[in-house]
């Protein structure tokens, strides 16, 4: 199962090797659309930057999601992770609005820890 639509530019899918594991992701041919606003604060864009951006969201907007997910990023990948798939569509959401809405995003850039955008 994978699903390009509900929350793109994310993807959202079931791991075919490890059923009942799900995987949410974001590539880098999609985060250079706003990597001036995260220049505008000081950050590189990439997939850390994204995995601050979903621990600020989560943080401000959704605390009950803390700790039901990992975080696996990379300098061209965002991917979080888990068996709640629930969990991670949630998430889903949050970051689909970060990426729409640019206030949003500058919004959760601003209210999360510096550290978690190295």
């Amino acid at each position: 199962m994978t699903d390009r639509e509900t929350f793109a530019p994310l993807v959202f899918f079931e791991y075919d090797h490890n059923p009942g594991n799900y995987c949410l992701m974001l590539s880098d041919s999609h985060m250079i659309e706003l990597e001036e606003v995260f220049a505008e604060s000081g950050y590189e864009c990439g997939g850390y930057a994204w995995a601050g951006v979903a621990r600020s969201a989560v943080a401000t907007r959704a605390p009950e999601l803390d700790g039901k997910f990992g975080l696996d990023p990379e300098a061209g990948t965002f991917v979080a992770y888990g068996e709640d798939a629930e969990t991670l569509r949630r998430l889903g959401l949050l970051l689909q609005e970060a990426f729409r809405e640019r206030a949003v995003l500058t919004e959760l850039i601003a209210s999360g820890d510096p550290e978690w955008f190295d």
